[in-house]
């Protein structure tokens, strides 16, 4: 085997000819596709980022709005259980005025009727009384002795 400087000028000539060429064809467009491809994924992580991002602001948006909904919720029912309570306790009332006003109605009519009674009790034993003393006194009572007569007798019994 010999060694032959011209070959190995040649070889080394081609090969860097060759390099060049490949780098020229082949390794600049490589290279341009393999940063189109880093910069395509960087964008996409960059959007994937902001989508999240603006996922969890409406997410928290969202949370937020339910947790004042279930607050404006809890203040209705409090609001309601508030104002039922209230009316119940007028209800009540106005029917304790309402029977305490009949109670007193019923009171009074009671006592009004009683004295009535008592009147026309006391009229029918001063009648009775006259006609027992007129047929004890065998004489025909006048009216205005039988008046007087009731007066006494009525102011004796005392009813």
């Amino acid at each position: 085997m010999h060694f032959a400087w011209s070959d190995f000028i040649w070889t080394l000539i081609n090969f860097f000819v060759l390099l060049f060429i490949l780098k020229i064809l082949l390794y600049k467009p490589v290279l341009k596709t393999i940063e189109d491809r880093k910069r395509s994924i960087e964008e996409s992580l960059e959007k994937a980022a902001k989508a999240q991002e603006e996922a969890e602001r409406i997410k928290a948006e969202y949370d937020g709005m339910i947790a004042k909904a279930r607050e404006e919720a809890r203040e209705i029912i409090a609001k309601a259980q508030k104002t039922a309570q209230a009316e119940k306790e007028e209800i009540i009332a106005t029917a304790q005025r309402e029977a305490q006003s009949l109670l007193a109605d019923a009171k009074a009519t009671i006592a009004q009727e009683k004295e009535k009674a008592l009147r026309e009790l006391r009229q029918e034993i001063g009648n009775l009384a006259v006609l027992a003393a007129g047929k004890i006194l065998n004489r025909a009572v006048t009216l205005e002795d039988h008046q007087k007569l009731v007066d006494e007798f009525l102011n004796e019994v005392k009813m």
